[in-house]
């Protein structure tokens, strides 16, 4: 992984923490990343579950152009704060 790919995934990790803390109150680890072609969207998917349930597995899709989360997912029963 090239170190403009490793910075853009730290940012995005990050405002994807911040999108589960705010928008559902969790607390969240990644565990998994991919990079959509570039040619295609500057986005990265990432995939990891609710600290210390790691069978609640939570999505988040970010572009890395904003560090805005597009997409995120969390399992049917953790409801949105707002």
């Amino acid at each position: 992984m090239s170190s403009e790919q490793k910075d853009i995934l730290q940012k995005a990790e990050v405002a994807s923490l911040t999108y589960f803390k705010e928008n559902y109150g969790i607390d969240v680890e990644f565990t998994n990343h991919k990079f959509i072609p570039a040619d295609l969207s500057h986005t990265v998917s990432l995939t990891g579950y609710v600290k210390g349930n790691k069978d609640q597995e939570v999505f988040a899709m970010v572009d890395y152009d904003t560090y805005e989360v597009k997409t995120g997912s969390v399992p049917d029963h953790i409801k949105p704060l707002k």
